[in-house]
């Protein structure tokens, strides 16, 4: 795989990611990180894949994402080796389910690690901007 093959499969892993969230299936959304990996929020930090799950469950049960869409930004992404990058981003949500509206925007700070051929989120830290009214 080219580095051009590399960002572009980085940069659609980020699309896949948030569709994920948006499926409220805890399976998609874990299948992005290393079995070690690190998801940091403003909302705590989860370390491997079972913990990141139990986050994601907790969200989506305690409707933080029920009626939401989740929007990349832009993304610049960084290869350092033939397996490990790192990548910067945007992201915004919206209510989609009552008055549409920009509910909460932020950055991804991630580091990825090609693994069997496929590019997973080896440490993420999210934030949000101070407009979140959470």
């Amino acid at each position: 795989m080219s580095s051009i093959e590399d960002k572009v499969a980085i940069q659609e892993a980020h699309h896949s990611y948030l569709l994920a969230v948006d499926s409220h299936e805890v399976a998609p959304f874990v299948e992005h990180f290393t079995h070690d990996g690190v998801y940091v929020s403003p909302f705590g930090e989860a370390t491997g894949v079972d913990a990141i799950a139990q986050t994601i469950r907790q969200w989506h049960e305690g409707g933080v994402t029920a009626g939401k869409r989740h929007m990349i930004g832009p993304v610049s992404v960084q290869l350092h080796s033939e397996t490990t990058a790192t990548a910067t981003s945007s992201y915004f949500v919206v209510e989609a389910a009552d008055e549409p509206g920009i509910v909460a925007s932020g950055g991804y700070e991630d580091q990825w690690r090609k693994v069997d051929g496929r590019w997973l989120l080896a440490r993420r830290v999210q934030t949000v901007d101070p407009s979140f009214k959470g």
